[in-house]
């Protein structure tokens, strides 16, 4: 067990590509972890001055209640803590009274959130301290499963991506297990250890992959937050006639599949093409389902972005506002593409690919 205070850090992530494919079972995608995080600074109780957890504050008496009352409301943290908990009485712990301080460098100084993953975020880096609170000694695999049984009891269409890249860091491959068949261990109280195995996990894969050497990656936020869980569910349940499988999930799966040996190999001509190909799938599968993918705003970052030789670009994550990512080859100046994208009023955003995963922050 570790002693209190300490703080643990979840990075951020952005989709290079698969996004929407994701969130059927076993079809990939990949992305990044980005060096915005949400801190979790873990301290001895003390009485909670409000009822409801706030966004800056977990506190034990929050938790307690919420395990009386089997309420958690669309509050992820207090959902991830909740499946931690049941972790820790199943494996015959006592419960340790502690709060959990917030403080997150994924929103503007305004408090906009750049689409980020701040869920994701949030939700790992709970899982992370308190599976360093108990002394736990869970794999990354096993935090990301946590952090599924969490998520999926307040939005099931989450593919769990957001999670994968919290928990590795880098540039990773992923897969989402099938979250239908999953038990729902907060609703229907069931077993956390037994939820952690079965056949419903079968599909998932999480994994690093190389760092591609030279390819500069770029983001641009358009000042607009996205609706993440409306997006999915839109382009999931509408799109009567839409070939689903052969219009859009086989040929993103052939694609992130190409892209990860572009990538592995820095061969720009096979990356551009890779990331122009998943832009050309996002819009065919927006255009039958009715779906805001690329706005008006999007359009231009990523159209600004490639007028400029060497580079390729495409919404990053569920589209509808939020961020584009650019794939540049080394020689390009970044400074002339956010100049262009400030003078059309498109915000670059300084990230950079963090190859830490959630851990303790020293």
């Amino acid at each position: 067990m570790r002693a209190t205070p300490f703080a643990v850090a979840g990075p951020g992530k952005l989709y290079v590509a698969g996004e929407y494919a994701v969130v059927t079972p076993g079809q990939p995608a990949i992305l990044i972890a980005v060096d915005r995080y949400m801190t979790v600074t873990v301290t001895d109780a003390e009485p909670a001055a409000t009822p409801a957890p706030t966004a800056d504050l977990l506190a034990h008496d929050h938790c307690v209640a919420a395990v009386q009352t089997h309420e958690f409301g669309t509050d992820y943290a207090l959902a991830a803590w909740l499946v931690m908990d049941k972790l820790r009485a199943e494996r015959g712990l006592e419960r340790r009274p502690v709060d959990f301080h917030f403080s997150s460098t994924l929103r503007s100084e305004a408090g906009e959130k750049y689409g980020l993953g701040s869920s994701g975020a949030a939700t790992m880096a709970v899982i992370t301290a308190v599976n360093e609170l108990y002394g736990l000694g869970l794999t990354a695999i096993e935090r990301i499963k946590l952090g599924i049984l969490a998520s999926i009891e307040i939005s099931p269409r989450a593919s769990g991506g957001d999670l994968a890249a919290g928990a590795l860091g880098g540039w990773v491959y992923y897969q989402a297990p099938d979250r239908e068949k999953l038990p729902r261990v907060l609703t229907d109280d069931g077993s956390v250890t037994q939820a952690l195995t079965g056949p419903a996990w079968i599909p998932l894969r999480a994994r690093r992959i190389p760092t591609p050497e030279d390819v500069q990656v770029l983001i641009g936020w358009t000042g607009s937050p996205a609706q993440t869980d409306d997006l999915v569910t839109q382009a999931t349940t509408n799109g009567n006639g839409f070939d689903w499988e052969d219009a859009f999930l086989r040929p993103s799966a052939a694609n992130v599949t190409s892209l990860l040996l572009a990538l592995a190999e820095a061969k720009f001509a096979l990356i551009h093409s890779g990331i122009r190909t998943a832009r050309t799938l996002l819009a065919r599968m927006a255009e039958h389902t009715a779906t805001l993918v690329e706005t008006p705003a999007l359009t231009d970052l990523i159209e600004t972005a490639q007028g400029f030789a060497g580079a390729s670009a495409k919404t990053s994550g569920a589209g509808g506002g939020d961020c584009g990512i650019v794939l540049a080859e080394p020689w390009v100046n970044a400074v002339d593409i956010y100049t262009a994208w400030s003078a059309h009023g498109i915000h670059p955003l300084q990230l950079s690919v963090t190859q830490l995963g959630a851990g303790l922050k020293e």
